[in-house]
């Protein structure tokens, strides 16, 4: 086996323990969640990871304008689909609902989260390989369950704080630089004088 065969198969054994941890924390979620948003969840992942490659191939001059201009193009269908789905009357409630509290957090996931997320994942994906940035999209969940733990005072379960432990095992490992093996002058130089 060649240096880099011994490296791929390291790294595919490194994302597996990380893929792992992913999986026990969404095995624990599942289990006391309906399957269907579940599902959906796993689609938003599945979609997000061709976006990041079709992001890489555009090379956007400027990823933040590219949100803003591709931000413009779902609300129209998803309107279309709440009336569709929903009806006039729960979209009408919906809307009438609406307060300080809500406007925050639409501000927050729009700015916050969207604007500041998104421009800063284009530019690594810009200047790094998908390959290299992607790896860090496994540190969601990670945030996610901190965040709620921190602000809404969630626990996470003992089986969700393990997978946590996995992945981030998992991702620090693969970031670790492969050592190269040493040039062959050097070696038999080495191997001459010792």
């Amino acid at each position: 086996m060649t240096a880099g065969e011994l490296a791929l198969v390291i790294g595919a054994v490194l994302c597996a323990i990380a893929f792992a941890g992913l999986a026990v924390i969404g095995i624990d979620r599942a289990a006391s969640a309906p399957v269907l948003p579940f599902l959906l969840i796993v689609v938003a992942a599945a979609t997000w990871g061709v976006t990041n490659v079709m992001t890489r191939v555009a090379q956007p001059p400027d990823p933040l304008a590219m949100l803003v201009w591709a931000s413009l193009v779902a609300p129209l269908p998803l309107l279309g689909l709440s009336l569709v789905f929903e009806g006039p009357a729960d979209v009408g409630d919906a809307l009438a609902g609406v307060d300080v509290a809500g406007v925050a957090a639409l501000l927050f996931v729009a700015g916050a989260a969207g604007l500041f997320g998104f421009a800063a994942w284009t530019t690594l994906l810009k200047r790094h390989t998908a390959a290299a940035v992607t790896p860090f999209a496994l540190l969601v969940p990670v945030f996610g369950m901190a965040s709620a733990a921190l602000l809404l005072g969630e626990r996470p379960s003992p089986l969700e704080l393990g997978g946590a432990v996995l992945i981030c095992a998992g991702l620090a490992a693969t970031l670790k630089p492969a050592r190269s093996p040493a040039p062959p002058v050097a070696a038999a130089t080495a191997a001459a004088t010792g």
